[in-house]
């Protein structure tokens, strides 16, 4: 939402020699602030490990904001303490920001090359039911996702999905995905091994709120291992 790069050839997108460089962005800024909010108690550290995740926290009362995906929108209504008052919102920018759509996060679908008639007809009939509105509606409904294409969210629109409870406020996520065009940045991220690369960063991230590392050191091993990853 910042346009801020995760990795060189616009993330991976213009090349396959990309290498990540999120030390060199607002990204130190924010997980800065993230450590200085912790070190002041104004922020916590909660996880299944420690006997409750941050979804299981909120739900609870027990802290008063989550940064989280769309999809733990369903676990807080299902499971929220009763006569809690609680609402949906768009991830932050920092002052002086202009916002830009964010990413799409979770697995994707990709049909490969080489394979025989019969195989395409089946990859085509099987994305032809993904597209489907009322399989969006379904799939949102059951899972607690976005719809994977915009035809399945003006169905759902139109059909009053996310004027009321227990969906209401999911809509909020597709504002923020279509917050504006998508630039060459904010159209996504292509790297290879992704994965791994996401656990990294927990490791990372663990070190730093550990102090045993700075954010900048941390970070910096974040890439360095990634490019690692990446080759």
């Amino acid at each position: 939402i910042h346009n801020q790069p995760i990795a060189t050839e616009n993330n991976g997108y213009d090349g396959l020699n990309a290498r990540l460089e999120m030390n060199k962005t607002k990204f130190v800024q924010y997980v800065g602030d993230l450590k200085k909010w912790y070190d002041a108690g104004l922020i916590k550290i909660k996880s299944k490990d420690l006997g409750q995740d941050m979804v299981q926290a909120f739900a609870s009362g027990t802290c008063q904001l989550i940064m989280t995906s769309v999809g733990d929108h369903g676990t807080v209504g299902k499971t929220q303490k009763e006569g809690m008052s609680w609402d949906v919102a768009e991830l932050p920018v920092y002052a002086g920001t202009e916002r830009k759509n964010s990413l799409v996060g979770g697995a994707s679908l990709w049909v490969l090359s080489g394979k025989s008639p019969e195989e395409y007809k089946g990859a085509a009939a099987f994305l032809n039911f993904i597209h489907d509105p009322k399989t969006a509606l379904f799939w949102s409904t059951n899972t607690g996702y976005i719809p994977v294409a915009k035809s399945g969210f003006e169905y759902m629109k139109a059909n009053g999905f996310y004027d009321k409870a227990p969906y209401k406020g999911r809509e909020v996520a597709i504002a923020s995905l279509t917050a504006s065009e998508p630039t060459e940045i904010t159209r996504g991220i292509r790297l290879g091994n992704f994965t791994q690369i996401r656990a990294e960063f927990g490791t990372q991230m663990q070190a730093i709120f550990a102090n045993k590392v700075s954010v900048q050191e941390g970070i910096d091993t974040l890439v360095k291992n990634g490019d690692a990853i990446l080759d």
